[in-house]
């Protein structure tokens, strides 16, 4: 049985940085629209932000990092998009997410439901970002 190397740590941060500018380069071309072409209200982008950090700190170490990665990312830019649209500065949008996301995090630990089901319905919302 062959086993599978692991890519060296710098290539595995290379292709996020890649897979991160990416996904911002996309992101800043339609920043925040939903499939009517509107931005997504400031609450609702900062709540998926917010869980989807909260997922990504659990995650940690996954072999679903990356895609919890990847929903951050998405979730991040929509929720400083969002504040912009909102009159937010970036600094408040930066301290949100966090704050909120530290809330949230034992929620999701503890599998709550309701918490859960948010997550899952930010997660549905994210378009397919390897195309």
């Amino acid at each position: 049985m062959q086993s599978r190397r692991r890519l060296p740590r710098r290539k595995q941060l290379r292709d996020h940085v890649w897979t991160a500018a990416a996904i911002a380069a996309a992101l800043i071309a339609a920043p925040a629209a939903t499939a009517q072409g509107k931005t997504v209200p400031y609450p609702e982008a900062l709540n998926c932000a917010a869980l989807t950090h909260a997922a990504l700190k659990i995650g940690k170490g996954t072999p679903q990092e990356s895609q919890l990665f990847d929903h951050l990312i998405y979730w991040g830019m929509a929720a400083a998009d969002s504040g912009r649209a909102a009159g937010k500065n970036s600094k408040t949008v930066d301290a949100e997410v966090p704050a909120l996301s530290a809330q949230l995090e034992p929620k999701l630990r503890s599998q709550d439901s309701a918490t859960v089901s948010a997550l899952a319905a930010c997660v549905a919302r994210v378009p397919a970002l390897d195309k």
